[in-house]
This record gives C-alpha cells, sequence and structure tokens, in this order.
C-alpha cells in the first residue's frame, strides 16, 4: 500500500470531520459515541500544522501538530487502515515540524496507542492527570541532521 502524506488542504475538510468522529468512536470506547461530532476536528485542530495521509487519493489518516511547543497534538487513522504503516507514514512526517524534542499525550486507558508510540521511539516523561482521566506525556529524542 503506497501512502502519501501531504499538507492539508481545505478540500480535506468533511473527510477529515467524518474520519476525526469515526477514529475516535472507535478508539475511545470509554467515552459516549455520541459526544464525537463532525465539527470537533475545525476546532481541536485550530492553528495548528495539519498533515494528510491518502492512499490513491483518498483521505485514511491525519496528524496535527502544534508548532510553537513540538507538540503532537493529534494522530488518526481510520479503523480500517490501523496497523497498515499509515500511522508510521504520518509520523515519520511530522518530524520536520518539530523545532525541539516533540511530547504527546496519550490517555493511560488508550493501550494501542501507547504500544504504537512506543514502537516508534517515544518515551514516557511522566504521568499526570487531566480532564479526561490519567494520560501519559511522552517525548522522542530528535536525531540532529547535519546541517
Amino acid at each position: 500500500m503506497n501512502v502519501l502524506v501531504r499538507e492539508f488542504r481545505e478540500q480535506d475538510r468533511g473527510a477529515l470531520r467524518l474520519l476525526y468522529m469515526v477514529a475516535r468512536k472507535n478508539t475511545s470506547v470509554w467515552n459516549d459515541v455520541d459526544r464525537h461530532q463532525p465539527g470537533d476536528f475545525d476546532h481541536d485542530t485550530q492553528g495548528e500544522k495539519i498533515l494528510v495521509a491518502a492512499v490513491d487519493a483518498e483521505v485514511v489518516g491525519f496528524a496535527s501538530v502544534w508548532e510553537p511547543d513540538s507538540f503532537l497534538h493529534n494522530l488518526f487513522v481510520h479503523p480500517s487502515l490501523t496497523r497498515k504503516g499509515v500511522g508510521q507514514a504520518l509520523l515519520a512526517q511530522c518530524d520536520r515540524y518539530f523545532r525541539s524534542a516533540p511530547t504527546l499525550k496519550c490517555l493511560t486507558r488508550n493501550n494501542r496507542a501507547i504500544v504504537f508510540y512506543n514502537s516508534q521511539g517515544w518515551e514516557v516523561l511522566r504521568e499526570e492527570i487531566g480532564p479526561d482521566g490519567p494520560y501519559l506525556l511522552m517525548t522522542k529524542a530528535r536525531v540532529l541532521k547535519p546541517t
């Protein structure tokens, strides 16, 4: 499967709204399924750099980065394509938007995501508690590229 990762285009918005809703309903099973709405995408990615994963021109995932803090805010893949390299491709392309050691938050109950991030070289800095419950603050050591 050939995954193309590119920057967000406005015409992606409709597909990403639906993907975000479907993916969270599938992964956030501890939440009320009616809690997730298509418009959440707009709110939850406002001001962020958004990368889109596409297979055969179909939007299948996205990542969003809050660049000022090198913070990976979102990474979601359509449930039918998990464990097929889409998340890995997105994560690899996020690196160019990190100006310092990147961080992310992952709910402790999201075991699949924790395993994924660990497999990609991310490690736990500490555990904290937020509005949605306990989460891990994770980081990845940056490999500096020669100039």
